[in-house]
């Protein structure tokens, strides 16, 4: 993986990170006791955690697929920079945009970056397997 590509997803990572805390800092919630608030907060942190895993997991699966099909990374490794840039660009963005228009957005890119971890995963894991064929 590139300079480039690493850098913006360690900004995505950054963006998740930093989008789970605005929204459990910013939460409307006046009459929730001290320890929900907290307990709504951690939540948030495991979940923008988990997010981070699964972005990294994903890295790694596009490293492994420029072993297994070349070309399929090529295709895979553009559309993950195409998918990043825009991200970075959101969030840039994020903060000058309503409450409506962030959660809309926040889960069109996570839906887009679990489509397509999902995608590197099938070719990866058929490609895995096509090698573990005998030959006919």
């Amino acid at each position: 993986m590139d300079d480039n590509t690493r850098g913006k997803v360690v900004r995505l990572i950054i963006f998740w990170v930093g989008v789970a805390l605005l929204n459990s800092c910013t939460a409307h919630t006046p009459l929730i006791a001290a320890n929900k608030l907290e307990i709504a907060r951690e939540n948030e942190r495991m979940q923008a955690q988990k997010e981070a895993e699964r972005l990294q997991q994903c890295l790694a699966q596009l490293g492994a697929l420029r072993n297994i099909n070349a070309k399929q990374h090529q295709q895979y490794q553009q559309a993950f920079d195409k998918l990043m840039s825009g991200a970075s660009q959101y969030a840039s963005l994020r903060i000058k945009v309503n409450g409506d228009i962030q959660e809309t957005v926040d889960a069109l890119y996570r839906y887009k970056v679990n489509y397509l971890c999902a995608a590197v995963n099938q070719v990866v894991l058929v490609g895995l397997a096509e090698r573990g064929e005998p030959e006919k």
